[in-house]
């Protein structure tokens, strides 16, 4: 961005409307103090009343007494007596001074001295004109000391130097302009339009929505940055996900976000944080993938049709409040591609729920497809219509909470890619449906709260011992 600009009539109403977002107008008359004004010090000083000087006297003092010279008419204003006898005539003053001298001033300068000071003064620049070029400058002949030039080709005043023999440049012209409002919102750190939002991401820090913002291709977030929505919502209409941290992290808060595909992902170690907002996704609403790379969901909404939070090839995920809907798949989930695992899911406290509508499958609160670890710590995961957790591969452990199926008139259906059809319970411990990540698959439930239709568990296996440790839990249908 360039310096040599200027902050016109609209720039400064934009910037102005930015300033009153945030801070209180000041009032006329009125200022902060550390002092406290009680209403008891006001009705103090609403009973004071006038104060009546006494009368002065020679030993006293009082009011105003009136001196030879003056006098006071009936509007109190005070007025000096003209007295003839004591006026002085001009021709009365002995000993007038006659010269400058006499005045005290010694060093006055001559007439000729003024002059000649005016015409030296008046040779240290003088104007001379125009030429095209500098190679024209050079060709003056017989220039005087301090005759000035205007180049055409670059704009700049040249005077001669008569003792070094030489045009000594005086400077350009500059040419400024008027900052924008994109500009603005850089210099703010408050985006109201998609290309300051799409700066302002790239470089990174705290950037305040100013208004609602549609977003029309993926950013790239490859600096720390937190975007506090300030209620408004974003829109996002592209392809993708609308933002990528890139081995950065990214906070998302108070607003919405509402995207036709998907909304963020971490990525390369990066990191996105969702403190609070509501979050619509026509797709996968958020993602962690890679080594090191996470999503934590601290509480707001999140409502998407193919799966609240998704974490794949070694990514992180941890669910510590709120809630995540999956409209027609699962709220969270890995996935079952050889490769594609080492995922690892902690969820605190918050609520899951699962529901579903495409036909021939059956909803899911969370699908662990890999050699992925998940953890339940409390919280609680619903699944309307289908299974609670299901666990194809990895290592699950239940430490607290409560997981809930809800079958009402349920038709067992698919979930994932696996045709097999999974029942209404509350776990599914499915190690025969044979995926890559299978290996050192293990269940491990401590406490917590299980209700199914069907089951509170069910276990399809065909390991001679599945591996499965029961160590406390309440189980509705009570287990066989």
């Amino acid at each position: 961005m360039s310096e040599n600009k200027y902050l016109d009539s609209a720039g400064v109403k934009h910037l102005w409307n930015k300033a009153e977002e945030i801070y209180l107008k000041k009032e006329a008359g009125k200022g902060l103090s550390e002092e406290n004004y009680t209403s008891q010090e006001k009705e103090k000083l609403a009973e004071l009343k006038n104060y009546e000087l006494p009368a002065a006297s020679e030993n006293s003092l009082g009011g105003i007494k009136i001196g030879d010279g003056l006098k006071i008419d009936e509007n109190g204003v005070v007025h000096t007596i003209y007295n003839p006898e004591m006026a002085v005539e001009w021709s009365d003053i002995q000993s007038v001074p006659t010269t400058l001298e006499g005045y005290g001033i010694t060093d006055a300068a001559t007439k000729a001295e003024v002059e000649e000071v005016r015409s030296a003064v008046s040779k240290v620049y003088k104007y001379c004109g125009k030429v095209p070029t500098i190679a024209d400058l050079e060709n003056i002949q017989n220039p005087h000391n301090g005759d000035v030039y205007d180049v055409e080709e670059n704009g700049a005043n040249y005077a001669w130097n008569q003792a070094e023999s030489r045009w000594d440049n005086l400077g350009s012209f500059i040419e400024i302009e008027a900052l924008s409002n994109y500009e603005l919102d850089i210099i703010t750190g408050s985006a109201s339009s998609e290309a300051s939002l799409k700066e302002l991401l790239t470089k990174g820090g705290n950037i305040d929505l100013d208004g609602n913002i549609s977003l029309s291709m993926s950013v790239n977030v490859s600096q720390d940055a937190v975007l506090n929505l300030c209620g408004n919502t974003l829109t996002y209409s592209g392809e993708g996900y609308a933002l990528v941290a890139n081995n950065a992290t990214l906070t998302i808060k108070n607003g919405s976000v509402n995207a036709n595909k998907r909304i963020a992902q971490a990525e390369n170690g990066g990191k996105v944080v969702i403190d609070s907002g509501e979050y619509q996704s026509g797709d996968v609403a958020f993602s962690a993938i890679g080594s090191n790379s996470k999503v934590t969901f601290n509480s707001g909404s999140i409502v998407a049709k193919e799966g609240g939070i998704g974490s794949f090839d070694g990514g992180s995920v941890e669910i510590n409040g709120g809630q995540i809907t999956g409209t027609d798949n699962f709220p969270v989930f890995t996935n079952g591609t050889a490769g594609r695992g080492g995922n690892n899911i902690v969820f605190n406290d918050g609520e899951l729920i699962g529901n579903i509508v495409s036909n021939g499958y059956e909803s899911c609160g969370v699908y662990i497809a890999n050699n992925d670890t998940f953890v339940m710590n409390g919280g609680v995961i619903k699944s309307n219509n289908g299974c609670g957790i299901l666990m194809r591969a990895g290592n699950v452990t239940i430490n607290g909470g409560e997981i809930t199926a809800f079958g009402g008139d349920h038709t067992p259906g698919w979930v994932g890619d696996n045709k097999t059809k999974m029942s209404a319970s509350a776990v599914i411990y499915h190690e025969s449906a044979n995926y890559p990540g299978k290996a050192g698959m293990n269940l491990t439930i401590n406490d917590g709260i299980f209700k199914g239709t069907d089951h509170a568990l069910e276990i399809l296996s065909n390991e001679t011992t599945p591996a499965v440790t029961i160590n406390g839990g309440s189980f509705d249908p009570a287990l066989v």
